[in-house]
């Protein structure tokens, strides 16, 4: 009867609630209630909104401070020179109707700057949402240099992959045309690219250097595509190419003077036959497609043993020390004992914290929920769904507590040789005691992390 009763209120309650949206939806085109009129976007290509202040009040808190607060604007005429008409239109349109209908990526991000100027995050995870479904090789780079400004960690770590894991498509879509000077150092300063020959790079960064001289009506002769590539010519790997590509490409071209394209040759024919010139790359190893991620070891069990209590947690207390990273996952040091005798492989769930300060006086959290299964074989890697961001320098406390207890029918390993410190391509752990910094109140009931996965 109550089961009955409690259908029936939320039934209503629903069609209420579909009601109050069918009525300020359809103020969105009634022009005659509306009390105040926008004028969005560059004088150039500006448009017309118009609104109504109780109901924009009632969504943002900028609104409310906007028309009610100690300095309201009582002007009948706004003007909003920082914000897209498309990104605005969106925001009255999840305002009024709940409801958002992205067209491009380039809509949903211009949908997010309006969305974090006026403090709607429910809306930006909206953009946010829709943009990482849609990254791609063609708006990679500029969906990263959008992601950097938002501080969209998620989003960057995404690009990067694509950027790093699709570099061919990357450099020769028609977008990368219009990357920032900083992205592009970014791609040719990274260790891993996807890339069959460096030729493919300075090409691309050649046709990048004559469509920045037209961006600054600068005529593209060599002097000036040059200075345009100034920042970026010490990271070409010059003596990865062959001597045919190097011939056809930046010898012909006449980007590198004479003196350049001499050492160059000589090197290509005996490596290492005379120094290279100041400012040109004497890298010989051609870059690679990337690793899934990057592995630091706590330690390398030598033995594996039944636990002597129950485990109930593992950790990791650490440091990164030389650079910002993703951390994209752990590996687990348990294991199924070889006498397990079950077909099935038992299956445990559990959440994994990270704790760390910004301030001193301020603790910031990240949880998320994780699952996974033993093996007799191998621990177990664990690999998140999304990556956490570290900052270089922070201190992170890292927790996965399980919610059905290690005990039976599991071995763990004997931990000898921990390591303090580990340098992985050029990051560095260092590694603290975590008996006293894991929340669980018996730390020998707890186990450290064999090893740490990351990306950058």
């Amino acid at each position: 009867m109550s089961s009955m009763f409690l259908q029936d209120n939320m039934n209503e309650w629903q069609g209420e609630s579909e009601k109050v949206l069918q009525r300020t939806s359809s103020l969105l085109k009634n022009t005659a209630l509306s009390d105040v009129t926008f004028i969005v976007g560059p004088n150039t290509s500006s448009k017309r909104y118009v609104g109504h202040r109780v109901l924009l009040a009632m969504t943002s808190p900028v609104f409310e401070a906007m028309f009610y607060g100690d300095m309201a604007d009582k002007s009948k005429v706004i003007r909003i020179t920082d914000i897209a008409p498309i990104g605005f239109e969106n925001l009255l349109r999840y305002a009024y109707t709940d409801t958002l209908k992205f067209q491009t990526v380039d809509d949903a991000m211009l949908t997010a700057y309006a969305a974090k100027k006026y403090l709607l995050p429910h809306l930006l995870r909206e953009c946010f949402n829709y943009i990482e479904r849609n990254v791609s090789p063609k708006n990679a780079c500029q969906v990263y240099e959008f992601a950097i400004i938002m501080e969209a960690h998620t989003l960057v770590f995404q690009c990067l992959n694509t950027i790093d894991r699709q570099t061919y498509h990357v450099l020769t879509s028609s977008t990368f045309l219009n990357v920032s000077v900083g992205t592009l150092e970014l791609i040719v300063r990274r260790e891993y690219l996807n890339l069959y020959s460096e030729f493919s790079l300075y090409s691309a960064l050649y046709l990048w250097a004559e469509e920045e001289c037209k961006r600054r009506n600068l005529d593209p002769e060599i002097e000036n595509l040059r200075h345009a590539l100034e920042n970026v010519l010490p990271y070409i790997r010059w003596l990865t190419m062959t001597s045919e590509e190097f011939c056809k490409g930046p010898a012909k071209s006449g980007l590198l003077n004479k003196e350049e394209c001499y050492c160059v040759f000589m090197n290509l024919a005996i490596q290492g036959i005379i120094p290279m010139p100041k400012g040109l790359s004497n890298e010989t190893n051609k870059r690679l497609s990337p690793p899934e991620y990057f592995i630091v070891v706590r330690y390398k069990p030598t033995s594996f043993h039944t636990p002597v209590r129950p485990i109930r947690a593992f950790g990791s207390h650490f440091v990164v020390t030389n650079r910002d990273i993703f951390l994209v996952g752990v590996s687990i040091p348990v294991r199924l004992d070889s006498g397990y005798y079950s077909i099935r492989q038992p299956r445990f769930d559990g959440n994994l914290r990270l704790t760390y300060k910004i301030q001193e006086e301020k603790t910031e959290r990240e949880d998320i929920d994780v699952n996974f299964t033993l093996s007799k074989e191998k621990d177990v890697r664990l690999k998140l769904t999304k990556p956490f961001y570290l900052r270089r320098g922070l201190e992170y406390v890292m927790e996965l507590q399980v919610r059905t207890i290690l005990a039976e029918d599991v071995i763990v390993p004997t931990l000898r040789n921990k390591r303090k410190e580990d340098t992985v391509e050029g990051v560095t752990f260092h590694f603290h005691p975590i008996q006293k910094a894991l929340s669980i109140s018996n730390p020998a009931e707890a186990m450290e992390f064999a090893e740490i996965y990351f990306y950058f």
